[in-house]
């Protein structure tokens, strides 16, 4: 019986860890999908041009003809609606805004955003370092080339993707961001929605002109390496409140779920750079 028992045990462990990378399910919370299994079962996350990274100053390369990066549309307020797609709340909003600028090929519309935070016990959550110092929160806004129908045709192609990256620094309100604080508690578990207000300006401004450029991938499967990265160098600020509200209201897990997983320290660790250049024009 007791022999039995185990086999049961065993097969139902073994059908977890397959069923979960079958239904091409990765996560952060738990050791049999989490980031440092991606590579497993995910081959690109396994290759040489993967984000995030640590940007040491020391070793950014100037470059004086690196034009600003300009977000048309942002100054306009917008609404939006907020999901809590399992792994963090992604932001997308009814109105159109491109990115242009920075050497891009081509014109790039936003697709959404979404967010990177540590947890209370650790204020450490960005994604992307900056001379080995990580931030409690990052926001990275997707952009995709205008040049494809659509963000899924574009994940396909080269010059699929444009990302910019924004860290944030525990100090003064985030006015804005609080709009986004405020509907937390309306999407606390996967899959639900809420709708709200924002104004992207104050989150993305109109004209970048201090950022970080480098080619690398996605932060989480499948890795696709075809993102053209700008981390802007001056963090944004908000409060401890703020943050708190953001890593204590969200669940990895939907409302009817026997365990209750907390959202948490959903970041990737930093990758080698293997010999890729980040270039900035400061």
């Amino acid at each position: 019986m007791i022999l039995e028992m185990l086999k049961l045990v065993c097969i139902g462990v073994l059908y977890l860890i397959l069923g979960c990378h079958a239904a091409g399910n990765w996560c952060y919370e738990h050791e049999e999908c989490e980031p440092n299994t991606w590579p497993e079962h995910y081959p690109t996350c396994g290759n040489s041009s993967q984000s995030p990274i640590n940007i040491i100053n020391a070793e950014v390369q100037l470059d004086s003809e690196l034009q600003p990066l300009h977000i048309f549309g942002s100054s306009q307020p917008s609404t939006g609606v907020v999901t809590n797609n399992g792994h963090t709340v992604e932001v997308v909003l009814s109105s159109d805004y491109i990115l242009d600028g920075a050497g891009l090929p081509d014109i790039y519309k936003l697709s959404g955003f979404h967010l990177h935070f540590g947890s209370l016990l650790a204020e450490e959550g960005s994604e992307h370092q900056i001379d080995g110092q990580a931030y409690p929160l990052e926001v990275h806004f997707v952009f995709f080339n205008t040049e494809y129908v659509d963000l899924a045709t574009a994940k396909t192609k080269p010059d699929g993707l444009a990302v910019v990256g924004v860290l944030f620094e525990i100090g003064e309100t985030h006015k804005e961001l609080q709009n986004l604080v405020n509907v937390l508690s309306d999407v606390a578990y996967k899959e639900q929605s809420a709708t709200l207000s924002i104004r992207l300006s104050q989150l993305l401004p109109h004209t970048v002109k201090n950022f970080y450029k480098y080619q690398g991938s996605l932060t989480t499967p499948p890795c696709s390496e075809n993102v053209a990265w700008h981390v802007i160098s001056t963090p944004q600020q908000l409060s401890n409140d703020q943050y708190e509200a953001i890593v204590t209201s969200l669940y990895f897990t939907s409302s009817t779920s026997v365990e209750e997983i907390p959202m948490v320290n959903n970041f990737r660790l930093v990758q080698p750079l293997n010999g890729r250049i980040v270039y900035t024009k400061q």
